[in-house]
């Protein structure tokens, strides 16, 4: 009878060292992310750069008296003993 040979586990100083590579990796990413991206001073100049310069020119139109004037009179009766 043959016995049965398991693969061979992992050692902790392996996971270990796995570990910290990929964390410190990550953080390589990460600050050179950091670094390449432009500053906020520049991004502001670069979306002024971008944004249109309007010109605003107003117009005025002369607006014409009318020949006549009408006056409105309004004629009501005030009761004095109702107060509300």
């Amino acid at each position: 009878m043959s016995t049965y040979k398991f693969a061979e586990l992992p050692s902790n100083e392996s996971v270990a060292s796995a570990t910290t590579f990929l964390i410190s990796a990550w953080f390589l990413v990460a600050a050179g992310a950091m670094l390449a991206e432009p500053s906020v001073d520049s991004q502001v100049r670069a979306l002024a750069a971008k944004t249109p310069v309007v010109t605003v020119r107003q117009i005025t139109a002369r607006a014409e008296q009318p020949d006549t004037r009408f006056t409105i009179e309004v004629v009501a009766k005030r009761d004095a003993g109702r107060v509300s």
